[in-house]
């Protein structure tokens, strides 16, 4: 499940550094895009190549996706429920239909089995713990 929410987290970010950046952007936008960002540097803070890969991914996302999701998962800020929280709330003020469909919905508190639909295709992960 860490990469359907990092894959959340990530087109969060880039979506929020493309509106959030501009001048004509909301503040609300700009506010929730400045809370994500904080959150995941927070996370990153202390590992040098996680702190330039986020700086660096702003500018070229598609560049620096993978390596963004790797220190995502690497430093537990896919895990992080304020982190995920801030990514969905970023992204119900960019995309209101979006989210109203479920579309950015991570919830992998106490699962075992897990579907989730993403942009249109769903996605089952299954994790048994014996």
């Amino acid at each position: 499940m860490e990469l359907e929410a990092a894959s959340v987290v990530v087109g969060a970010l880039a979506a929020g550094g493309a509106q959030g950046l501009q001048d004509a952007a909301s503040a609300a936008v700009r506010d929730a895009y400045t809370r994500l960002r904080d959150l995941v540097a927070g996370r990153f803070r202390g590992h040098r190549r996680a702190e330039a890969v986020l700086d660096d991914y702003v500018s070229d996302p598609e560049t620096w996706r993978t390596p963004l999701e790797v220190f995502l998962r690497e430093t537990g800020a896919v895990s992080d429920p304020a982190v995920l929280e801030a990514a969905q709330q970023l992204m119900a003020l960019l995309d209101p239909a979006g989210t109203a469909k479920g579309q950015y919905t991570v919830n992998i508190h106490d699962s075992s089995g897990l579907q989730v639909n993403q942009q249109g295709g769903n996605v089952q992960v299954n994790t048994f713990n014996g």
